[in-house]
């Protein structure tokens, strides 16, 4: 029997990579449009012929002093790209004079309809072999872009990057700053000496479009791959990047990156540019892209009647979301990602991903980043020197309790803190096996069991759940027969909560972590509400933090929990965390539908983090409350709103339970034991549950009624 899904098959399971029909397009001659705008082939000749003939006379008129200062405009490629500059006229047309330096340096790289690209520097990131020479280097290698490089102007916070910007770019311009020493170094995400740097930029771009400029802006920690002018929107005064794109160009809650944006000069972007550096005033502490989503919607911004548009991270992708298809991404942002030494390692690594596509000179069918995962979340503000000194540390340490305990082999069970990606010390010759699997650190036992978008299924487990004939059994059959399930199974992290859970569920499944706790015994029965059960709810909470800290998305289920249908085509696409319900009321956006958190997708970015963090820290202000009853107390706070965290509610049509059950068994995928104490019963009606899943699966129509035989017990 097939699932009934209706959904569009992108939001399914297909992880393996996205396969491209389009033909990749090879770079193309100067003049001709590589879609076959001129047709027949003597036609193509005629204009070679010409273009070939005016060029050679126009280099011959001018000097060597004088070089020939044109760019062809970027060709129409698709349904919204358009030529969006006039470089390519011949017209010369007299130009003023400059009354500042920096209105000099500006029509010094214009384009011949008054657009720039700036990009920002401190001495960091101009220093030999930072940011900005990766930065110049993708312009090198990029399809299209070299000859852009003549339209970047770097502007300059401090007089050493402004030294070492004139050593290799011909248009630099130096920010005249009596704190330039505050802003030279590395200033991480967010510290004064950040949002200094941020808002001086901000008000640069301000006299940039005052002066009558367009401009891209861009990051100096962004690849340009591609030329981007044709993915531009012709129709847009004000156009902007996203770290998650959720389908809609139009849409003002894409959750933004204005690393790169490209912003027509008129009188509604200059008034808005205003009104956002005035803005910073109410927000103080608060960086510009945080601003921006404070103000977007005011009436002030609607007054003003600017149109916004928001970039594809298929042709704009990050380190948040990385393009899906190299095939025809045009920039790559280390956003998500902190420390310096960190953005420039992965910029180079997926640079040498880009050089390797090219060299193929064809179109691939999956897309894969060779980013190194291990910096890439929001958690990860340690740079490389200060690792290598805590692993010397660490290393000593360990050869310390290597000399310790000559007589007996160290028998680590790691917790979760470690986040080390092999264990410390190699025990294949003289541990068991069963050591050694007690010794995987938590990152390896994730990196395993991951999807190649680096996403896991989480489950946790303790001793009774674990026994023969449990709820662990009962959890793992319903994967096994669920349509579309067992496949799933090699992504399932299982957390044991003590060493005899551990013990069992290595028998069974091969990806289980022994979440040591010390302290409390997590081995037995749990009656909810009890303060052993609180303590085991807010550990779980804890572990959930730690994975999105390292950078995974997660589907946590509760082990009696039946998988019945594979549930990733129901989730929504745009939802930061999305949520099981034990009453659902008909809107999957309604904060106040009656919750269940046994059942939850979330993924990875610095949104859900952030609000992570602060809902296990609200237990404090809830001492004897389990963490769905916290949840339901902060999720109208005020901070949660200003993290922007989306949250979505699951339809208990698909995702039903004891409290709810499914009204239709042709459409749902997991059913939940909620709504019952007590572990016998839960089995009872669990057993159920899957007798009625055999039953309907031996029919061969589906059924118009649906009945369950649960709940029973559970009552």
């Amino acid at each position: 029997m097939k699932s009934t899904n209706d959904e569009s098959p992108s939001l399914g399971y297909d992880f393996a990579g996205v396969s491209i029909k389009d033909g990749k397009s090879k770079p193309p001659a100067p003049v001709i449009c590589y879609d076959g705008l001129f047709g027949e082939r003597d036609v193509i000749r005629i204009v070679l012929l010409v273009t070939t003939v005016t060029l050679s006379c126009l280099l011959f008129y001018k000097s060597a002093n004088n070089p020939l200062n044109m760019v062809f405009s970027p060709w129409k490629t698709d349904c919204y790209a358009s030529k969006l500059t006039n470089e390519s006229s011949l017209k010369t047309e007299p130009k003023k004079e400059p009354v500042s330096e920096l209105e000099r340096v500006l029509m010094n790289a214009a384009m011949e309809d008054n657009t720039v690209i700036i990009t920002a520097l401190n001495q960091a990131w101009a220093e030999p072999n930072s940011t900005f020479d990766v930065f110049r280097e993708s312009f090198k290698v990029g399809i299209e872009t070299e000859r852009l490089l003549k339209h970047v102007i770097a502007v300059c916070l401090d007089i050493k990057a402004y030294d070492q910007c004139l050593k290799v770019h011909p248009h630099c311009y130096l920010i005249n700053a009596t704190d330039s020493d505050q802003l030279s170094g590395p200033n991480r995400f967010m510290t004064p000496g950040y949002l200094k740097l941020i808002w001086r930029r901000m008000d640069l771009l301000r006299q940039v479009i005052g002066l009558g400029y367009n401009f891209i802006f861009t990051d100096a920690d962004i690849l340009w791959l591609r030329d981007p002018f044709p993915r531009f929107f012709p129709d847009a005064d004000f156009q902007i990047t996203c770290d998650d794109y959720n389908g809609r160009p139009s849409d003002k809650k894409n959750h933004v990156n204005s690393g790169f944006t490209y912003v027509k000069a008129n009188n509604k972007t200059s008034k808005f540019y205003k009104y956002w550096i005035r803005s910073s005033r109410k927000f103080p502490g608060k960086h510009d892209q945080d601003v921006f989503n404070f103000i977007k919607n005011d009436l002030h911004v609607e007054k003003l009647g600017i149109k916004m548009r928001f970039f594809d991270t298929v042709y704009f992708g990050g380190f948040c979301q990385p393009s899906r298809d190299i095939n025809v991404v045009n920039t790559m942002h280390a956003n998500c990602c902190i420390g310096l030494d960190n953005k420039v390692n992965n910029l180079k690594a997926a640079l040498e991903d880009w050089k390797r596509y090219v060299s193929l000179n064809t179109t691939v069918s999956e897309t894969k980043w060779n980013i190194p995962p291990s910096f890439l979340d929001y958690g990860s503000a340690i740079g490389q020197k200060e690792v290598k000194k805590i692993l010397v540390l660490v290393l000593g340490l360990a050869a310390c309790l290597l000399l310790y305990k000559t007589a007996y082999p160290l028998h680590q069970e790691l917790d979760v803190n470690n986040l080390s990606s092999r264990p410390l010390l190699d025990h294949t010759t003289s541990s068991s096996p069963l050591t050694r699997s007690k010794s995987i650190s938590f990152r390896e036992v994730l990196e395993n069991a991951s999807t190649e978008n680096r996403t896991v299924i989480v489950t946790t487990l303790n001793q009774a759940w674990a026994e023969p004939n449990s709820l662990f059994d009962l959890f793992l059959e319903s994967f096994r027969i669920g349509q579309g399930t067992q496949k799933l199974l090699q992504h399932l992290v299982v957390v044991c909560l003590d060493s005899k859970a551990f013990d069992r569920c290595s028998q069974l499944h091969p990806n289980c972590y022994y979440f040591k706790t010390t302290g409390t015994d997590f081995s037995g029965e749990k009656l909810f509400a009890t303060p052993d059960y609180l303590k085991m709810m807010w550990r779980r909470i804890e572990l959930l933090t730690q994975v999105l800290e390292m950078g995974y998305n997660f589907i946590f289920t509760d082990a009696d929990i039946m998988w019945l249908r594979d549930p990733f085509p129901r989730l929504y696409p745009d939802g930061d965390f999305q949520m099981a319900c034990d009453r659902f009321f008909g809107d999957p956006n309604d904060s106040d539908n009656w919750v269940n958190g046994g059942f939850t997708y979330v993924k990875s970015n610095h949104r859900s983090i952030e609000f992570y963090k602060f809902w296990y820290n609200s237990r404090l202000d809830y001492p004897k409350m389990h963490d769905q009853d916290v949840f339901n107390q902060i999720k109208h706070k005020a901070l949660v709103s200003e993290i922007g965290i989306q949250m979505r509610f699951f339809d208990t049509v698909y995702f039903g339970g004891f409290c709810q059950t499914s009204r239709d068994i042709n459409l749902v995928c997991t059913m939940h034991a909620n709504c019952c104490v007590g572990l016998e019963k839960k089995l009872h009606d669990l057993n159920l549950v899957l007798d009625d899943w055999r039953n309907y699966l031996s029919l061969s129509e589906p059924v118009k009624n649906t009945t369950w035989s649960v709940p029973m017990k559970c009552t």
